[in-house]
């Protein structure tokens, strides 16, 4: 398991109680969701998938999951740990400020409630509908979503089967 950094007495953030002392990792998180993915696969399949649903997960659901936390963390909803502490919250005060392409960014990014649009997407997008391209970058880099291009933990690619014979379950 991984543990937070230590913060600096002058780090601003570090005093702040709301935050909480615990900031949470997005690895056991993301294992959760692949020993879920697991067992749907391997219910569907009649046996356990073991391996091949881990792969399967990361190879499908990785950046999608990494993507979607970034936008949590800079919403404010929750600071994860692989995410810099500055970032957290990052785009509360433009929003309460009423930047309202701020807001319509953010949620065009999120509006596929499948994926996270990515920069290039924007991009396009403000070009078609004609929006100051400076402030659109602007916004973006304060997003910063390039930054949720995590690589899976290795050993995550590597880890054996639970067992060396696929066993048939029970329905």
């Amino acid at each position: 398991m991984f543990s937070p950094p230590i913060m600096a007495e002058d780090d601003v953030l570090a005093d702040q109680p709301w935050l909480g002392n615990h900031v949470p990792s997005l690895l056991p998180v993301a294992w959760d969701e692949i020993q879920r993915h697991k067992w749907i696969e391997s219910e569907k399949a009649r046996r356990d998938v073991g391996q091949a649903a881990v792969t399967d997960w990361l190879r499908r659901f990785w950046w999608r999951f990494c993507r979607w936390r970034r936008i949590e963390h800079v919403e404010g909803i929750c600071r994860w740990y692989e995410f810099s502490h500055d970032d957290f919250a990052k785009i509360v005060r433009p929003i309460l400020e009423d930047d309202r392409l701020m807001l319509v960014i953010i949620e065009l990014m999120k509006a596929d409630h499948i994926r996270v649009m990515n920069d290039l997407e924007v991009i396009e997008w403000a070009r078609d509908v004609g929006l100051p391209m400076d402030r659109v970058l602007e916004i973006l880099g304060d997003i910063h979503i390039n930054v949720a291009r995590l690589d899976p933990p290795v050993e995550w690619l590597r880890r054996p089967t639970s067992s060396p014979v696929n066993r048939t379950l029970h329905s």
